[in-house]
């Protein structure tokens, strides 16, 4: 049985079973907003600092990017004017990247960026509630006015969670009610995907005010307990569209812990049923075509939209928490090094909002709609994916980057911690501790799926257990100062078998790096074939002939893989090659091909991707 479902299956005839929010749980206390706890928290804003290259593309989108933009005219000048009859901005969404981005980094200019969206949207906010920029008589039920409105919830939300701003949730809650006191005017044609966003800023609301009406929305109004099953190609309900089904699983999902209704999880179940079991994600940790479910793993144009790809991330995450997996650390870490970082230019001022695995990548045109914004709120999110722990006892080590963090135990214990490493050029990853006594709790840390091999050791000696790929290892051990963790992660390159559309062709992989193909890195390439995508992915590669180079394409430290390999046709029998190629990281932005020929392909040598082959 696929470990997801079967995993949901457990958890959810483990759990407390009732259908109202405020009963009574299995543990016999009565919480109405915690039901279901978290196996993983994650560790607050501003105690987390991140380096590496998941810190090199924080730092990129706050100073190359979030720095640059035209936010008065772009986002802000509209809710002042008040003119459109339709159309989509995101003013929100930018607020809540800005707000996670001031929480994290404390920059005086992001600060005061956040203060500007806030200042300009309250001040614009009308008696009635309406926070919009829509004409008189186009609100609300014209397209994306609800959408514009209650990711500004969120932001809001976002504001006073992180910021302490009392005004943002008045102001939240304000925008929520002009929603609820038109709801019974909602023409019977309007289709839920005009509301993306809702289900989570409800319930948003009702978390922090419990007042009623927010919990009793997503009750009656507009019932979460919602598994339609996945629909391939968009359809009026929404049901096909990668962006809106995960938005309303993230909403599910939080519900989900505050009453242990298993209805609330058998979408998102569904969802990675299909990701991880029906060939729905592709090797790049990207999924779809033109916004929609797709299993045919067609990788050209209108593959992996950047709002899927965030979502994606952002459950991931959730189900890490829920259950305490680390295969959704696995899942997180493909699609953060490839499908998301490729949508994002290597200066960090630009954004896709497709990134294919086969053909042309182009950047979006605009600072505003729904990708870039959702690309920095995702990246916004990543210093929480790091490090998780349990206030009771326990840290986990999730991605790896060069990091360290801060966080304290139940008992008052605080424990620093400092992650030296260069991943993912190397699988070398060290460990340091800092405690402010000794004290004994777990220590997990995150084995991939491919790390065959991997080997941990314990201020110098071998760590007592099983390593098994896939899992979190755990150490369970009095720690004290200077205690000092190595993890070993073997990183060969791996040739990962094709499905579907690419059947019968492999990919190259080195730990969670994909490696594409590009013109401009590999000029000698004969221009008779050259600009021919399709003549490109039937280069025949020789599998004995794969090494590693430093490659600057990407990132000052970067990678690339030098392969030998015979052009398209029959020359690959003579044995003679044709070219010694040079791949880069899958974020080289002119990469064109992922797939490729190899000689034989029963060769021992190719293996299925391992983030299909996850079973208990």
């Amino acid at each position: 049985m696929n470990r997801f479902i079967s995993f949901l299956l457990c958890l959810l005839m483990c759990s407390c079973g009732g259908r109202q929010t405020k009963q009574r749980c299995a543990s016999g206390s009565v919480d109405p907003f915690n039901c279901i706890h978290d196996r993983w928290e994650h560790l607050p804003y501003g105690t987390v600092k991140v380096a590496g290259e998941i810190g090199r593309r924080i730092d990129l989108t706050i100073n190359g990017h979030l720095k640059k933009i035209d936010v008065e005219n772009i986002f802000l000048n509209p809710f002042r004017t008040k003119k459109a009859s339709d159309g989509f901005i995101g003013a929100g969404m930018l607020l809540d990247a800005v707000v996670r981005f001031a929480a994290y980094s404390s920059d005086p200019e992001i600060v005061a960026i956040k203060n500007r969206i806030v200042d300009r949207l309250l001040d614009n906010q009308q008696d009635d509630g309406y926070v919009g920029f829509f004409a008189e008589g186009r609100r609300l039920w014209q397209a994306w006015d609800i959408h514009e409105m209650v990711y500004i919830i969120t932001g809001l939300v976002s504001d006073y969670t992180f910021s302490g701003q009392k005004r943002s949730l008045d102001a939240a809650v304000k925008t929520a009610d002009y929603i609820l006191a038109r709801w019974p005017e909602r023409p019977e044609d309007f289709s839920d995907f005009f509301l993306l966003g809702i289900d989570k800023a409800m319930l948003s609301l009702y978390q922090l005010t419990g007042e009623e009406r927010f919990r009793e929305f997503g009750e009656n109004k507009k019932p979460l307990t919602w598994a339609p099953g996945i629909e391939k190609g968009r359809t009026p309900k929404m049901f096909g569209h990668i962006f809106a089904y995960m938005a309303v699983n993230e909403a599910q999902l939080d519900r989900y812990r505050m009453t242990a209704d298993e209805r609330l999880a058998r979408a998102t179940s569904d969802a990675m049923d299909f990701l991880t079991a029906r060939d729905g994600l592709s090797v790049i940790g990207g999924a779809g075509q033109e916004e929609n479910w797709a299993d045919d793993q067609d990788g050209e144009s209108d593959h992996a939209e950047t709002c899927a790809t965030a979502y994606m991330i952002r459950i991931y995450d959730n189900l890490l928490r829920l259950n305490g997996l680390s295969c959704y650390g696995d899942l997180m870490e493909r699609s953060l090094y490839n499908a998301l970082f490729a949508a994002q230019s290597p200066d960090g001022r630009r954004i896709r909002y497709y990134t294919p695995f086969e053909g042309e990548r182009k950047y979006f045109h605009t600072d505003a709609y729904c990708c870039p914004n959702n690309f920095r709120r995702i990246v916004a999110e990543l210093p929480l994916m790091i490090y998780y722990m349990k206030p009771e006892g326990g840290i986990a080590v999730n991605l790896y980057t060069a990091s360290s963090a801060h966080t304290a135990f139940d008992d008052g214990t605080t424990a620093d911690i400092e992650q030296i490493t260069d991943y993912p050029n190397s699988g070398a990853v060290t460990v340091n501790l800092k405690l402010s006594k000794s004290r004994a709790f777990p220590l997990a840390l995150r084995i991939p799926g491919y790390a065959k091999n991997a080997s941990v050791r314990v201020n110098g000696k071998p760590a007592d257990g099983k390593i098994t790929a896939g899992e979190f290892f755990m150490i369970n051990r009095t720690w004290k100062t200077g205690d000092r963790v190595e993890l070993d992660i073997p990183m060969e390159f791996r040739l990962v078998a094709g499905r579907k559309r690419q059947s019968g062709r492999v990919a190259v992989m080195r730990g969670p790096l994909v490696y594409s193909l590009s013109r401009s890195a590999n000029p000698e390439m004969d221009p008779q074939w050259n600009m021919n995508v399709q003549g490109l992915g039937k280069i025949t590669l020789d599998l004995a002939a794969l090494s590693l180079s430093a490659d600057s394409t990407v990132r000052a430290n970067g990678t690339a893989c030098i392969v030998k390999a015979w052009e398209p046709g029959f020359g690959y029998n003579s044995g003679k090659h044709d070219l010694e190629l040079k791949l880069t990281e899958f974020a080289d932005p002119e990469g064109i091909v992922t797939y490729f020929r190899i000689p034989g392909y029963g060769d021992a040598s190719v293996v299925e991707d391992e983030l299909f082959k996850i079973k208990y």
